[in-house]
């Protein structure tokens, strides 16, 4: 406990020099600033807004999205580095006290240390659809973190001004989860504009070896090192339907499932480079639990099926936290054994997506990017 204390002192000790440099008055420009973590959900977005506005689009990004900044920065797009203390203090701090409009695709402890007081426009775009766990306040690290840290997430939050979704349903999870009210911006989730695209589907290539067999991909959520999947591929390998190819997609630092694979040459992986996007459309079965996928896959094939594969539902539950209804929507297709998995793939039934969509896809309608840039123009209009 006092370790955990100290860490949390420490956080709220690195924000004191970002509030002191942050509130100095600086005039207003006509730069977008774009806070950057996630490069695989927002790669589409911001390739978008180079072509838009060019020089005036500045990225302030995370060590992970490192090499998609480089890729930005020799299309001419100012780039900085959160990271770095020096770039922190005298280049990230100044862009953001300056800008009209900051968008967000993920939660940024700096956010706490400024005071917006201007009409100045913090969107959370997020780096998902939908959600199935639990996050923000309503997450278990929260509750169970110190006083110091939930007054910290909370101040985060605070900043925000607008959020971007592609329904109600996430319009509400997000207010709930952040304790707030915002402005909604009913675009659509910018991502999901190539699903109304043609030609979207490069990655296609992977499966010719196995095009006269259906497709099943199992792609579980990320759980950290002390949760690390507890599925058996081998077992699930042995009982898999004839006729079904198995392809597994396992996060970089799921090393456990990972070490399964290296035993299972009959199972195959969609490598890490091969966005999921462009594959989507390829799956005739997506295998999943608590992943945000299913939000993007039932616009991509509107005749696949979607099997929650939740083996540790309980204890999930416990230590992450579920979004309250998800038991509910997902009881049809929810399993928690290999056996109740393997029937579920063979069940010839329909799993239509029409009503899944018109519940977290309402606003997706292949235009989300192009409004919100055109929102972005009406802020430096006014």
């Amino acid at each position: 406990m006092i370790i955990k204390m100290i860490k949390s002192l420490a956080k709220s000790v690195y924000l004191l020099p970002i509030r002191m440099l942050a509130s100095k008055q600086l005039p207003k420009n006509n730069h977008i600033v774009f806070l950057l973590s996630f490069p695989s959900t927002s790669d589409y977005i911001l390739s978008k807004l180079a072509d838009k506005y060019k020089e005036r689009l500045v990225i302030c990004y995370t060590n992970e999205a490192k090499p998609l900044a480089e890729s930005y920065q020799k299309k001419d797009i100012t780039i900085y580095a959160l990271d770095s203390i020096g770039e922190l203090y005298t280049k990230v701090i100044p862009v953001i006290k300056s800008a009209q409009v900051i968008l967000c695709d993920n939660y940024f402890a700096i956010l706490a240390g400024f005071d917006f007081k201007h009409g100045e426009k913090v969107v959370q775009l997020w780096h998902a659809n939908g959600a199935i766990k639990r996050f923000g306040m309503e997450a278990e690290y929260a509750k169970d973190g110190t006083s110091f840290d939930r007054k910290r997430y909370k101040n985060v939050y605070d900043r925000y001004t607008h959020l971007v979704v592609s329904s109600e349903e996430m319009a509400n999870i997000f207010c709930e989860s952040y304790l707030n009210d915002y402005q909604i911006l009913p675009f659509g989730y910018p991502p999901t504009d190539v699903y109304f695209e043609d030609n979207i589907y490069p990655g296609s290539f992977l499966f010719e070896q196995h095009k006269h067999k259906k497709i099943a991909l199992y792609a579980p959520t990320y759980r950290d090192q002390a949760e690390q999947s507890g599925v058996d591929l081998r077992e699930m390998n042995k009982h898999f339907p004839e006729g079904w190819q198995l392809y597994v997609r396992v996060h970089p630092h799921d090393h456990k499932l990972k070490k399964q694979l290296v035993g299972l040459p009959s199972i195959k992986q969609i490598p890490e480079e091969v966005p999921l996007s462009t594959v989507f459309n390829q799956i005739d079965c997506l295998i999943t639990d608590y992943s945000s996928i299913p939000f993007e896959y039932s616009l991509a094939k509107k005749d696949g099926k979607i099997i929650y594969y939740c083996y540790d539902l309980e204890q999930y539950e416990m230590t992450v936290g579920l979004q309250r209804n998800f038991k509910e929507w997902a009881a049809p297709y929810l399993v928690s054994d290999i056996e109740e998995l393997i029937a579920a793939i063979k069940e010839e039934n329909d799993y239509p997506f029409d009503q899944f969509n018109a519940f977290w896809n309402t606003f997706a309608n292949g235009h989300a990017a192009d409004q919100l840039i055109e929102w972005i123009d009406e802020q430096y209009e006014n």
